[in-house]
């Protein structure tokens, strides 16, 4: 494998241009992960990381051929270390089919695949799925897989195939500053390019033409959510700053997005960025803009979001993970309604209602000295407090049914509930709130027949491991291929159970468990329990 730098494209305008001609996909997630590249020793490393956040997996790998042998280049666990022995870890004939056909392999069950007895007999690693996805150009291979559950979809597709195609471009790359610094420069004229477009894009999604994305419907019946329906109508058509509170994946974005539908600035833009996704430089430019020369890469003059949003809404999402100094700079802006460009002297005004959500509790984090007092008081001037889905489990089959009938229209294929199904998700926690529910579904809907099958939910939710555990013997240890294969499945479904009996309670399953819940929460990330 052997390529010159310098016949290399243009990183990310081709990467993700590849994917999305308009330069849509240049999205927070994305611009987070080449961010990271530039603190990482080892940028194969931060992609990695992104990858396997991407789909949900236990280990991430980079490899390929030296010769006639096999070089794991980067490997790494979702926990952020690197993985010990890494080649022991890989099954070589999956890659080794996947090179000689030149395609990538996906499985969320190996036992199922045809290549299955020859790995069997082989004794290899154990897997539950998999994904190996040749890298561009010969680079090499991306590996990505989870002993014991299968690989999700990623919520956002592009940021895989950016990943990959950074590997690829990366794989000829020795000086990683340099690589970096260009990789980045990249980054912030594809974003530019973008934002240029973002704003009819967005008018016409606020203006109610993208049903999808802005006029879906708050689902429920829930005294909670019809009060918060209720509130929406009554604070919309006014201009006053709202902060919307509640756990990851309740919704927070929907609710903003049905204020500005509903607002007088409906006509206009609607903007939305999340504060947490990217480092605190990059987001300080893409809020407020920079000027020429304000740093490496910035050749022009170019307006922030707020600029764009003059008009429409700004919606500041994870606002709770901005930095001290970046809330300073917002307050300013609430206060005057002007911002200034990175690197500019001239106060631009802008006309902009601040729409803002966080899953942490913001008072307490005033109180701790990590949230400004000043900047609080002048975003929660409202309140929307958004449940969580299991305080409402009466809204769970209208939810689950408004999910499954969205899946039928976009595929053709209509199919239907069954009462066992239904079942299983009013048993489920949800930790995962509303965004894991309707994961579920698009799971279910893929993998069942016409009727959706409670079998064909992940194990977290309803198609696991039962509540009555198979004694432990000489079989369970030869049937899990070891030992130590054997003692986690006993221990994961050990585990798994109490998390059921208890619905979530982690204070009883520690008590029950005798184990401290240190202990327990590490399992719980092990074993991907959560």
């Amino acid at each position: 494998m052997q390529r010159s730098a310098d016949a290399l494209p243009s990183p990310v305008h081709t990467i993700l241009g590849g994917c999305a001609p308009d330069g849509s996909l240049v999205t927070t997630e994305i611009a987070a992960a080449i961010e990271k590249l530039g603190s990482h020793a080892t940028p194969r490393a931060a992609l990695l990381d992104t990858a396997i956040a991407a789909v949900g997996a236990e280990r991430g790998f980079v490899l390929d051929r030296n010769g006639e042998e096999w070089v794991v280049r980067a490997a790494r666990t979702f926990e952020g270390e690197d993985v010990l022995h890494p080649l022991e870890k890989v099954i070589l004939p999956v890659v080794e089919r996947a090179e000689q056909r030149r395609e990538a392999f996906a499985t969320t069950n190996l036992t199922a695949e045809e290549i299955w007895p020859s790995l069997e007999r082989q004794r290899t690693t154990r897997t539950c799925s998999l994904q190996v996805h040749p890298l561009p150009d010969g680079a090499g291979y991306l590996y990505l897989d989870h002993r014991f559950r299968a690989l999700e979809a990623p919520s956002e597709p592009a940021i895989l195939a950016a990943v990959i195609g950074l590997l690829s471009w990366l794989s000829v790359r020795e000086d990683h500053k340099v690589t970096v610094e260009r990789l980045q420069d990249e980054l912030r004229r594809a974003r530019a390019d973008s934002r240029g477009r973002l704003e009819p894009a967005t008018r016409s999604a606020a203006s109610g033409e993208d049903a999808d994305s802005v006029e879906a419907p708050i689902i429920g019946e829930h005294s909670e959510i019809l009060e918060v329906q209720a509130l929406i109508n009554r604070v919309a058509p006014s201009d006053a700053p709202v902060l919307v509170t509640g756990e990851s994946g309740t919704g927070k974005e929907l609710v903003a997005r049905s204020i500005h539908a509903r607002s007088l600035r409906c006509s206009n833009a609607f903007i939305s960025e999340n504060c947490g996704a990217i480092t605190e430089t990059l987001l300080e430019s893409e809020l407020f803009g920079c000027v020429k020369g304000a740093y490496t890469g910035a050749d022009e003059d170019r307006p922030g979001l707020f600029e764009l949003a003059s008009g429409g809404t700004i919606f500041l999402d994870e606002i709770g993970d901005t930095s001290p100094g970046l809330q300073k700079k917002l307050l300013r802006v609430l206060q005057e309604g002007m911002v200034r460009r990175v690197g500019g002297a001239n106060l631009i005004p802008v006309d902009v209602r601040v729409l803002s959500a966080t899953n942490r509790d913001l008072y307490q984090e005033v109180q701790s000295g990590n949230f400004r007092e000043d900047l609080f008081y002048r975003l929660n001037v409202i309140n929307i407090q958004l449940p969580p889905l299991r305080d409402r489990r009466e809204d769970i089959p209208m939810l689950a049914e408004h999910f499954l009938a969205i899946q039928n229209e976009r595929s053709g294929q209509p199919k239907e509930t069954s009462p066992e199904w239904i079942e299983a998700l009013l048993t489920h926690h949800w930790p995962g709130n509303i965004r894991e529910l309707q994961n579920e579904v698009r799971r279910s809907h893929a993998l069942s027949g016409n009727v959706l099958d409670p079998a064909h939910l992940s194990s977290r939710v309803g198609g696991g491991a039962p509540e009555v555990v198979a004694p432990f013997s000489l079989d369970t240890v030869l049937e899990a291929g070891s030992l130590k294969a054997a003692t986690e499945d006993f221990e994961k479904s050990i585990i798994e159970s109490a998390l059921k009996r208890y619905r979530g309670n982690r204070a009883k399953v520690c008590e029950t468990l005798g184990i401290p819940k240190t202990t327990l929460y590490a399992k719980i990330r092990r074993y991907a329990l959560e």
